[in-house]
């Protein structure tokens, strides 16, 4: 059977996603969804626009969703690239800006998709450590400066910010590209978009599954020089979006106010949640997402994970990252979840505190 399979299949790990329970009674902190379901206006809106034309092929191009990008944005259109969400672009990324069996360098921990785009990819995967503050250690920002670079930012699991600043330094380091993953950034204060318009090298991802509500249409775009999204534009597949997410992206991005509502509401229950948590006696990670990267009082992640499950409620535990074994990731709520979750915890740990 081996000889029927690629060489990356021997000790490959593949990604595993969050649980997807097919109850419908959990509630799930555990995937970074948006806990505010897309408005009822952007849905009909988006039904409306579903006609007979779905029996032709879809633009493929996504000139009309790069457009509105565009516009929302103040970017040129030829600076846009649309992807079927932000984790096709970071694959063809890897395949546009390096080579066969060339280092692709990132942070670790961090997003483990990385490491298994490099592996499927044929390339080789460097991590290197995060200092213990999850902060950017000086060889990630000095070293490897001819090999390309992924840096989540905000990052996950931790949720931290790294500065503009530190990032540009790495960027100007670099004699490759420099992806950055702002897939949380719509939570944060700041962001690098700024970075692409003054630097060749620099591609900068987005997504419209944490902040729009809309993770299942699988819809994500980047902003790089011109020259760098006609790479990504000559290797993708053909039609590498349907036209139903085309048009939903489009509705979304005209929308993007009420996006921008649903995240301010997203950072004060993140807020809330981290107060609490505190007061219980958690040590909580300052956070630019919408999660909580969390250490309970005992120090034992695997066991609040547990407790946590048995009530129907689901949180991340990395069981595979041993660095991470102390924490869990909490996505932040609705607040009426985010109540039950405190009431849980408070009960759990007033019994063994």
């Amino acid at each position: 059977m081996e000889k029927l399979l690629n060489k990356i299949f021997e000790g490959f790990s593949p990604y595993v996603p969050g649980e997807q329970p097919q109850e419908e009674n959990y509630i799930k902190l555990n995937t970074n969804e948006n806990p505010f379901p897309p408005p009822k206006k952007i849905i009909d809106e988006i039904k409306r626009g579903i006609d007979s034309s779905i029996k032709k092929y879809p633009d493929p191009l996504c000139l009309q969703l790069r457009k509105t990008i565009s516009k929302c944005y103040d970017f040129p259109v030829e600076n846009i690239f649309a992807g079927n969400g932000s984790d096709e672009i970071l694959r063809l990324c890897i395949t546009a800006f390096s080579s066969v069996k060339e280092k692709i360098v990132f942070l670790y921990p961090s997003y483990p998709l990385y490491e298994v785009l490099t592996i499927i990819a044929d390339r080789k995967p460097v991590k290197i450590k995060t200092n213990n503050d999850f902060s950017i250690p000086a060889r990630f920002i000095t070293g490897f400066t001819d090999c390309m670079k992924i840096i989540a930012n905000p990052d996950s699991p931790s949720g931290r910010f790294h500065s503009i600043e530190t990032i540009e330094e790495i960027v100007k380091k670099s004699k490759r590209v420099v992806v950055i993953d702002e897939a949380y950034v719509d939570f944060a204060k700041e962001n690098c978009l700024g970075l692409v318009k003054k630097y060749k090298n620099v591609v900068v991802t987005r997504s419209f599954s944490k902040s729009f509500s809309l993770a299942g249409i699988r819809l994500g775009y980047c902003f790089a020089s011109s020259e760098l999204i006609q790479a990504l534009m000559s290797i993708k597949d053909s039609y590498n979006l349907n036209a139903i997410t085309q048009y939903a992206g489009i509705v979304a991005m005209k929308n993007y106010p009420i996006m921008k509502k649903n995240c301010e509401k997203i950072i004060r229950i993140r807020k809330f949640l981290e107060k609490e948590l505190i007061q219980i006696g958690f040590n909580v990670f300052p956070s630019s997402t919408n999660f909580l990267l969390v250490e309970p009082p005992d120090k034992n992640g695997e066991l609040l994970y547990e407790k946590l499950k048995e009530k129907k409620i689901l949180v991340r535990y990395f069981n595979n990252i041993p660095c991470l074994h102390k924490y869990v990731r909490i996505t932040i709520g609705n607040i009426k979840d985010t109540k039950k979750l405190l009431k849980v915890i408070r009960e759990f740990y007033a019994k063994i505190i």
